[in-house]
């Protein structure tokens, strides 16, 4: 695991991680921290910026990604087939794009 990257400018990155291993925060080398939540599987559940702005991560049974919130709520959705493949996105703009295999 990389705690901290020193760069040659004299900025520094660091990261921490959980008992698994994954990233939790990220913190740059202006000082902003980027966070993640995550589950007790370790799929993350929520980013958040230093600004505040947050983004969701929601999963069905299969644990396969089905939508990313935003702060203001708007959802960017994702479909699969029974075979887990990625069929139909649709954006928070609501274009969709569909994908055939």
């Amino acid at each position: 695991e990389v705690l901290r990257i020193n760069h040659p400018d004299g900025s520094v990155e660091s990261f921490t991680y959980n008992a698994l291993g994954q990233v939790l925060s990220h913190t740059d080398g202006k000082g902003q921290i980027t966070r993640l939540s995550r589950n007790a599987r370790g799929l993350p559940t929520r980013r958040e910026d230093a600004k505040g702005k947050a983004v969701a991560y929601q999963y069905d049974k299969a644990i396969r990604l089905t939508a990313l919130v935003n702060e203001n709520n708007a959802t960017y959705n994702f479909v699969y087939d029974n075979a887990d493949r990625l069929i139909e996105e649709k954006r928070i703009d609501n274009l969709t794009r569909r994908f055939s295999y």
